[in-house]
């Protein structure tokens, strides 16, 4: 096999396949790149068993062939290289890198040895499937996956819950103590429950392309395709939670209307002197005043006052400022509506008007 491409047209192939090799590979093979030569161009394939991506990249082939070769040292590599155009090129079993100054020789894995890798025909043939804009899904990962807590022993919580429902998509995320749920209209119907795992999270936003995308699914996979990639993971087991009774509603229901930007200035600075023992942190609602203060016998004190619109009963809750913290970062609206009913109850953040994305945090107990 012989091929010619574009060095940053592989670069960037290999950058999106490199998140999916590990340092210290359980098996060999998984610490490879499988190479698949086809009419146009060529096809990389990585996996870690739960999690495998493959993307399509543009070149010119010569003889198609299927090839596995070590996958960090060839990225480190190819980074290096300083010419527009590479050449990759097969004999026996070793996999020939070179250019017009530079030749390198990598010796290829057994390709036999690869793991047999989800099929796509099936998965996106014989499973239910909608399309989603990228963007969208982006804004709901974004917008959930904060709240997960990968070190909780139900298993179940160590992903997000993904459901759709008629036109409603929903995402849901939570780790017990905060739960953060965002929906989105679809143009379409569809009907899906689904648990998906942290780091299919975490990875997916740096390979997905900007354009809408396909979202196959079966009872344990979750296929994201476009025309250049495919992206598939295997999916959590468990029942999630009924996160709807989680949620703060009702006329009893105390509401403060907040700026964001002041909001998350004032927690930020006095959050400076919040550790890890001393993590609670005093929110006096009073008369269009928030007041914000913090106490420790080890670290010191401090409390900042924030003018709002509040006309309730004066309430003090003891809340976790970084759970706040992290909603406040991930929300551009500039008045949140902050409802509460007493010390002991849970909390819920929202846009003004809107419950698109909604935020639901537990208070201390003092």
């Amino acid at each position: 096999m012989e091929i010619l491409i574009d060095k940053k047209i592989l670069l960037d192939g290999l950058d999106k396949i490199g998140k999916l090799l590990p340092s210290k590979p359980s098996i060999a093979s998984l610490g490879g790149i499988y190479l698949e030569g086809k009419k146009d161009g060529i096809s990389l394939t990585a996996t870690d068993l739960q999690i495998t991506l493959k993307v399509f990249l543009e070149a010119q082939v010569k003889e198609k062939e299927e090839i596995l070769f070590p996958g960090k040292k060839f990225i480190s590599l190819v980074k290096e290289i300083p010419d527009k155009t590479v050449q990759l090129r097969t004999k026996e079993n070793i996999l020939f890198l070179s250019s017009k100054n530079f030749h390198y020789k990598f010796l290829l894995m057994n390709v036999d040895e690869y793991p047999k890798l989800p099929s796509e025909q099936e998965l996106f043939a014989k499973s239910d499937r909608t399309t989603v804009p990228s963007s969208l899904l982006l804004e709901m990962i974004a917008k959930t996956k904060y709240c997960v807590n990968i070190n909780e022993p139900r298993i179940y919580f160590r992903g997000v819950l993904l459901e759709g429902k008629g036109n409603n998509l929903t995402m849901v995320g939570t780790d017990t103590r905060r739960l953060s749920l965002i929906q989105k209209t679809l143009d379409s119907e569809v009907s899906m429950k689904m648990i998906l795992p942290l780091r299919f999270l975490e990875i997916l936003p740096a390979v997905i392309p900007e354009e809408s995308v396909t979202i196959a699914f079966t009872k344990n996979q979750i296929g994201v395709q476009s025309e250049r990639m495919l992206f598939i993971s295997q999916l959590l087991e468990g029942e999630f939670p009924e996160y709807e009774k989680v949620i703060p509603s009702g006329d009893t229901l105390l509401c403060a209307k907040i700026a964001r930007s002041d909001f998350l200035e004032s927690l930020s600075r006095i959050s400076l002197l919040v550790s890890e023992k001393s993590n609670a942190m005093k929110f006096q609602f009073r008369k269009d005043l928030l007041v914000l203060s913090f106490e420790s016998p080890d670290i010191g004190s401090g409390e900042e006052k924030l003018h709002m619109t509040y006309s309730g009963p004066d309430t003090d809750i003891v809340f976790n400022p970084e759970y706040v913290i992290d909603f406040l970062k991930t929300t551009e609206k500039e008045t949140l509506s902050f409802f509460f009913l007493d010390k002991d109850k849970p909390a819920l953040l929202q846009e003004e008007e809107e419950k698109e994305y909604q935020y639901v945090v537990m208070p201390i107990k003092a």
